[in-house]
């Protein structure tokens, strides 16, 4: 069992990805963060409590941008022990009124992101007989919301992927888990949302905490947490 575990954050420049990072990093892990977002990233970096940390600014739909950010992560703090594919994007709409751009949008960072940066440490991660891949989903891919079609498609696109690629791997010793979140109070929901339901909502420490679990069931070598829904407490909004 490591004691210091490098993991790489997508999505970290706010939210649940800098939660996550500020929880991980407390524990001593070393802790690569990326986005599109740079400023923001090294914002995060400088609040972290751990010296060990790189800022690596990636376009998890891009596929020349997830290699060439997954070159800097190995090369600035080794081998990743743990991918986070938290990156997400959201826009709400009936399908006739949702453009073909939003919906092309959020297929490719929820969906095509999560491949590409899975298809991206697999290979070493099977190399080395061990690893770790949590996805940050939504309870969207399994729950019935109106609005909400293409968000969904991506969501549930996401959940398959990640179910299959454990089946494929969980005998090189590498564990994939999905996260499933209910409403958490981020800048993905609209303001109005936010200021209707903040009461109910979680909050983003709230999954950092959650992550920080999941992480440590996944050094215990007879345990692999396959999935989890996490909802806030009076359910979904």
């Amino acid at each position: 069992m490591k004691q210091s575990l490098h993991v790489w954050v997508t999505g970290a420049s706010r939210g649940i990805g800098a939660a996550i990072a500020q929880a991980l990093a407390a524990d001593g892990h070393r802790i690569s963060l990326s986005g599109r977002n740079q400023a923001r990233l090294t914002d995060v970096a400088n609040g972290l409590p751990s010296a060990s940390t790189a800022v690596v600014p990636c376009d998890v739909a891009n596929e020349q941008s997830v290699q060439r950010a997954y070159d800097l992560v190995v090369g600035g703090l080794g081998p990743v022990d743990v991918l986070i594919n938290n990156a997400g994007s959201g826009q709400w709409a009936d399908m006739t009124d949702l453009s073909i751009e939003a919906f092309d949008d959020q297929l490719a960072v929820n969906l095509r992101g999560v491949f590409l940066c899975c298809r991206t440490v697999v290979p070493a991660m099977v190399a080395a007989g061990a690893g770790h891949i949590i996805t940050i989903n939504s309870v969207a891919a399994i729950t019935t919301f109106s609005g909400n079609t293409a968000y969904a498609a991506s969501k549930a696109g996401a959940l398959a992927l990640t179910r299959s690629l454990r089946e494929e791997v969980r005998s090189s010793g590498i564990k994939v888990t999905d996260l499933l979140v209910g409403a958490t109070e981020t800048d993905i929901w609209p303001h109005e949302a936010r200021h209707l339901h903040a009461e109910r909502m979680m909050q983003a420490t709230d999954i950092g905490t959650v992550v920080r679990s999941a992480v440590a069931l996944g050094q215990l070598p007879a345990v692999h947490l396959e999935e989890m829904i996490v909802r806030p407490q009076l359910g979904d909004l």
